[in-house]
């Protein structure tokens, strides 16, 4: 059957109420899904993050990914074990996956969400090469992390183990005698740093940090994730 036929079907299935099943090919959603699962795709009238979408992509294709974030209207969805970013539009979204052979599929753990999006912002910093993206140590702790299935707190923490040259109140520069890699810090830097002297979740240190700066969560948050990503791939901040 041509695709474009087979898509049609699919769509019209499940805009009527109607569950359709599916067979899972790659290994894109593992470990949540692997190669040859049945599952069944239901339409819902919203989608949240978490769910598992199915959706069409570039080029017609049918894709079964997480769905990460909304944003303008936009859905960003990516795999479990990919790092590719998909950005759809409401329209091209078939359904959401309720069902792994036939067993309904839990809630993914807590921070999963948060850690796979970090892996695609190592992706993208690393010119979308999938060899560099695998040697840091955040793709190393994700990967860690949906391999166990743990669905536990993240605590981040400054690396006492390092060496901290204080040059003056607004420049901090880090050693790493193992690595030999030297590390340079603004005010703002520093002011995180002293934060995570005290272990803390993300939401913790976002509270800290506005108490500095007179700022919302919100408005801070995508800069904090994107120091955080830094600084545990670096190993400045440990993860537990």
């Amino acid at each position: 059957m041509d695709n474009n036929l087979a898509h049609k079907i699919l769509f019209a299935h499940l805009s009527s109420g109607k569950p359709v099943t599916l067979k899972v090919k790659g290994i894109s959603m593992n470990p949540t899904l692997s190669e040859n699962d049945e599952v069944t795709v239901e339409s819902a009238d919203e989608y949240f993050p978490g769910d598992i979408l199915v959706f069409l992509y570039k080029n017609n294709e049918l894709l079964i990914h997480r769905l990460l974030f909304i944003k303008n209207g936009r859905y960003y969805c990516k795999g479990d074990n990919a790092m590719r970013l998909e950005d759809v539009d409401r329209t091209q979204i078939a359904g959401k996956a309720v069902l792994r052979n036939g067993v309904p599929i839990p809630e993914p753990p807590e921070h999963l969400i948060e850690l796979s999006y970090l892996v695609n912002r190592r992706f993208r910093k690393n010119g979308y090469s999938s060899d560099l993206t695998k040697q840091s140590g955040i793709y190393r702790f994700y990967k860690k992390y949906i391999d166990k299935k743990e669905d536990k707190t993240m605590i981040y923490q400054k690396n006492d183990s390092l060496d901290y040259i204080q040059a003056d109140e607004t420049g901090l520069a880090v050693f790493d005698a193992e690595s030999g890699n030297t590390y340079l810090f603004d005010e703002t830097g520093i002011d995180i740093l002293k934060c995570l002297e005290t272990p803390c979740t993300l939401d913790e240190l976002l509270d800290r940090l506005c108490e500095i700066y007179d700022a919302t969560p919100d408005f801070i948050r995508a800069d904090v994730e994107e120091f955080l990503e830094q600084t545990v791939a670096n190993k400045v901040v440990i993860v537990s």
